[in-house]
């Protein structure tokens, strides 16, 4: 049984997917990028390099009429005269 309530390991998650890791010789080079923080830690430990983290942009989709998909614009994205 977990610990912790649904809620908090939800948004952990989310907080998990919002940055992406990358490995670098401690140069400059990049020798691994777009991985999981888990896959980076062993890749370095492999090798001895060292991780970074780069934030992803998050950007809401856009359907095929151009209209933002966001809560906001619910109301536009429900009505009638959209579809």
């Amino acid at each position: 049984m977990h610990k912790k309530p649904l809620m908090s390991r939800l948004a952990q998650a989310y907080q998990d997917q919002k940055y992406t890791y990358f490995v670098t010789d401690g140069e400059g080079n990049c020798m691994a990028e777009g991985m999981t923080e888990t896959d980076a830690r062993i890749f370095a430990l492999k090798y001895g390099y060292s991780i970074g983290r780069e934030e992803i942009e998050s950007s809401s989709p856009v359907n095929s009429e151009g209209y933002e998909v966001t809560y906001a614009n619910k109301d536009v994205l429900c009505s009638e005269d959209f579809e």
